[in-house]
């Protein structure tokens, strides 16, 4: 397969292969499966109760709820989000993810500026 090309990939396999350490007292993990430079895709394993604190990116983001569910904290605003389902953030909008179950969801970051070299 050409090096411009990702997969194909299950992420079943993926979300088995990549489960956070029960030693990990954060609960979660995370993996990148795609990196561009304007694109990055990230599979992230999260324990029940496992949080990430609020933070932003610097791309448009989405999250992609693969298994379990999640909660995702927009402007103090709690949204439920279960398996299945996706939700997209402007770039710089601060939010957090917490699950409310074992879980896993894709991370697609993407950004129009390449750094000039």
């Amino acid at each position: 397969m050409s090096a411009n090309v990702y997969g194909p990939a299950s992420l079943q396999d993926e979300i088995q292969r990549f489960q956070p350490d029960p030693a990990s007292a954060s609960g979660r993990r995370s993996e990148i499966l795609i990196k561009r430079d304007d694109l990055r895709v990230l599979l992230v394993t999260m324990r029940a109760g496992a949080e990430l604190a609020e933070h932003s990116a610097p791309g448009t983001i989405t999250i992609h709820a693969l298994s379990g569910e999640l909660i995702v904290e927009v402007d103090g605003e709690e949204n439920p989000l279960p398996a299945g389902s996706l939700v997209s953030l402007a770039s710089g909008v601060r939010h957090a993810v917490r699950a409310r179950t074992d879980g896993a969801f894709l991370l697609t970051i993407a950004w129009s500026g390449r750094a000039e070299g």
